[in-house]
């Protein structure tokens, strides 16, 4: 197992390099003047020129990009050209909100979309069946910011009871900000869990053993939870796994719309401004969650499926 993690782990660092040299070149390669972003129109070119120089924006390509691996191995992120202050700083100021929004995201979606997919497994072919896949179709299929202005449209403009942009104060007024942005980012993860549900279950429900457990008088939900549902849960675990790790990098149109203060709103504001070490750190700090999240979610199968748990010792005792 440990194994497993370590080269998972290992892994990490060539996907790190990728990303951050496409990243780092297509910033680059902008026509954007950082210098002349932070100093506004009415700079000089002598002023504008001397910035370039302290910041080392005059460097070969290879040097500054070599500069920032280095710096980052070292845990500095740079400094924000915009605020003038440690990105890692920014990222931490705004990654809980992220987490927040993407964690009811997720929470929604597996509280909503996995009780549909059930029943509508084991109500195959009834109206409840079809009614729920064809919304689950809609909801793999609207676009969040549409969903995002619609919500706003109804629930903040013609019956006011949500905000529709900021986060509150206070407990409370942190829940009634969340409550449009949660729904909107969750629209496309309830469908996905709705259907990798229903899809999973309808290939376990004809098993023999539901049936042996049937026969032994096992009441029926116990059959649905403990025979059906938690053998049918793999695919079900990958979805929602990915989701999650979709929905940390992929919350940039939703924080952009409700004007939620996390990374995805932070990037967007980074890239307008060519701040080059915010947008690398915030692709750093994402590539790493993802990669996190997606080991999580195969450590999390030998939980589930003792099978799972037993290929990764065998696995571990043959490299020995």
């Amino acid at each position: 197992m440990w194994r497993y993690v370590l080269k998972r782990l290992i892994l990490l660092i060539p996907v790190m390099l990728g990303t951050i040299l496409v990243v780092y070149f297509i910033m680059d390669r902008s026509d954007v003047d950082p210098a002349r972003v932070m100093l506004g129109e009415a700079a000089t070119e002598e002023s504008i020129a001397e910035l370039r120089e302290e910041l080392g924006l005059d460097d070969p390509f290879v040097v500054r990009y070599g500069r920032y691996l280095w710096d980052l191995i070292h845990g500095d992120m740079g400094e924000s050209y915009t605020y003038r202050t440690p990105v890692f700083d920014q990222i931490m100021d705004r990654l809980p909100n992220t987490f927040l929004l993407a964690g009811s995201g997720v929470l929604l979606s597996i509280l909503i979309g996995i009780p549909i997919g059930v029943i509508a497994a084991k109500k195959q072919y009834s109206l409840f069946d079809d009614v729920s896949m064809v919304f689950c179709l809609f909801g793999a299929s609207a676009p969040a910011f549409w969903v995002g202005l619609v919500l706003v449209l109804v629930f903040s403009l013609a019956f006011p009871i949500f905000p529709a942009s900021g986060m509150g104060k206070g407990v409370g007024g942190v829940l009634r900000s969340l409550v449009l942005p949660a729904l909107t980012i969750s629209f496309s993860g309830i469908a996905t869990a709705a259907r990798t549900t229903r899809s999973s279950m309808l290939e376990v429900i004809r098993q023999d053993y539901v049936d042996t457990a049937r026969a032994k008088g096992t009441s029926e939900g116990k059959v649905t939870v403990r025979h059906m549902l938690r053998n049918a849960l793999i695919p079900v675990i990958t979805a929602i796994g990915l989701e999650f790790g979709v929905l940390l990098g992929g919350s940039v149109l939703t924080e952009t719309v409700f004007a939620w203060p996390g990374i995805g709103r932070y990037v967007i504001e980074s890239i307008k401004s060519k701040d080059i070490p915010s947008v690398l750190g915030c692709v750093v700090t994402l590539s790493i969650l993802f990669t996190i999240v997606n080991l999580l979610v195969d450590l999390l199968y030998a939980f589930v499926d003792p099978r799972i748990k037993a290929q990764y010792k065998r696995a571990g005792r043959v490299r020995k």
